[in-house]
């Protein structure tokens, strides 16, 4: 093996590397995983108020358009994703905080977290465009196959393991402490090797008008196409899934221990098929494999009208295929992404479609959220509850956007 070639070997390794460590500071940093929703539910939060929060850190997405102009600034994707993960940190651990705080919780934290998500919109689509240029084409689908794996494996640890604590340990304000404080072992790792990754020029027109930033991804028919596709599907995904663990722990009363399960055994599965939908979609096309994942994605959501006569069994199945699925979906959906974006403005194409997104989903979830607040909660058509139709509807809305894309030449 030549040198050039071992070194980008290492190369691609640390940018996995670099991954685990962000995803298990996500894994309890995102506002909708299991640890955060307890977090929100011993603050008192109510339905809507968590829906509000969760909506307004979609919103914050749109913050992705100006991703390419930070990078124009420094010309320096190693700069750019130091700075923003560096505040997105900061401004996240001011939430320790919080809980002594005993007026306006909702409005602080609310502040905190749209803040530091704020600054990690702002590296948008810059990492993922640096990663994207050490990795070959014909090994694109095994390579991102590959950190879907890394997601999963991560997520198996961090959601055992949470899930055992917070059904083991009483829930105070100690407890979220030193949970939270962990995590800055993993922020720390993450950016000690950011910092030890080499930096690349990436592939741009120089310096664009915010104009014709926004333009020239719209005037291209192909991914106008695609950005119309991921705003309905997004819409779809902003409608019901915020709430998917907030009704399991409320409302279907199931432990902290048995979500946290049941998310690690979908996860295991989810790494085992990862491979051979990657290969899948380097052999069969990125359009085949995501027509059968996203029929077979939208229509798990059906399983909600049968979970209130078996909430823990239902629970499962509907998680367990829905992760199944959704993986092969979203290694075809990426790759489509990343194939449709014109190289030279791969950053505005991204950001324009991920700030159109972000509008779509704060839109989508403020509707659910609205609906959830002004409901009575024992209200109900059929038995079925006012969850349970969101959940419903959400995946008619998915089948509506596959029947668009389906459509189209890609």
């Amino acid at each position: 093996m030549s040198y050039n070639n071992h070194y980008k070997l290492q190369q691609k390794d640390m940018f996995l590397m670099t991954v685990i460590f962000r995803n298990i500071f996500e894994s309890i940093a995102r506002p909708n995983n299991l640890l955060f929703t307890s977090f929100m539910i011993y603050l008192g939060l109510a339905d809507y108020e968590i829906g509000y929060i969760i909506s307004f850190i979609a919103l914050t997405n749109v913050l992705q358009i100006f991703s390419p102009i930070l990078y124009e600034r420094f010309k320096s994707p190693k700069k750019v994703v130091l700075l923003t993960r560096s505040l997105r940190l900061v401004f996240f651990y001011l939430l320790l905080a919080v809980p002594f705080l005993h007026n306006y919780r909702f409005v602080i934290l609310l502040l905190i977290i749209a803040t530091s998500a704020s600054f990690n919109a702002l590296m948008g689509a810059t990492f993922v465009a640096w990663n994207d240029c050490i990795i070959p084409k014909e090994r694109k689908g095994r390579y991102f196959s590959n950190m879907n794996v890394i997601f999963n494996a991560t997520a198996i640890l961090a959601s055992l393991f949470f899930g055992k604590v917070l059904d083991c340990y009483k829930h105070t304000t100690k407890l979220f402490m030193i949970i939270f404080s962990l995590s800055i072992i993993f922020a720390v790792l993450e950016i000690l090797l950011t910092c030890k990754l080499e930096d690349n020029t990436l592939s741009t027109n120089g310096r664009l008008s915010l104009k014709e930033f926004i333009t020239i991804p719209l005037k291209d028919s192909s991914y106008r196409g695609f950005i119309i596709f991921s705003l309905l599907w997004m819409f779809a995904v902003s409608f019901a899934t915020p709430f998917f663990k907030l009704y399991a722990i409320r409302y279907i009363k199931l432990s902290y221990g048995y979500i946290a399960i049941v998310g690690s055994i979908t996860s295991v599965f989810k790494i085992i098929m990862a491979k051979p939908w990657g290969a899948g979609v380097d052999r069969f096309g990125y359009k085949n494999i995501m027509k059968y994942t996203g029929i077979c994605f939208a229509v798990t959501h059906f399983l909600w009208i049968f979970i209130s006569a078996g909430g823990q069994i239902i629970y499962f199945i509907f998680i367990f295929l829905n992760g199944i699925f959704v993986i092969g979906f979203n290694i075809s959906k990426f790759n489509i992404n990343l194939s449709l974006s014109n190289n030279e403005h791969r950053l505005a194409y991204m950001g324009v479609n991920a700030a159109i997104m972000a509008i779509f989903s704060f839109v989508s979830t403020n509707i659910s959220t609205l609906i959830i607040q002004y409901t009575d909660m024992s209200w109900s058509l059929f038995g079925i509850d006012i969850f349970q139709l969101l959940f419903i509807f959400a995946g008619f809305l998915y089948l509506l956007a596959l029947a668009y894309i389906l459509r189209k030449d890609i």
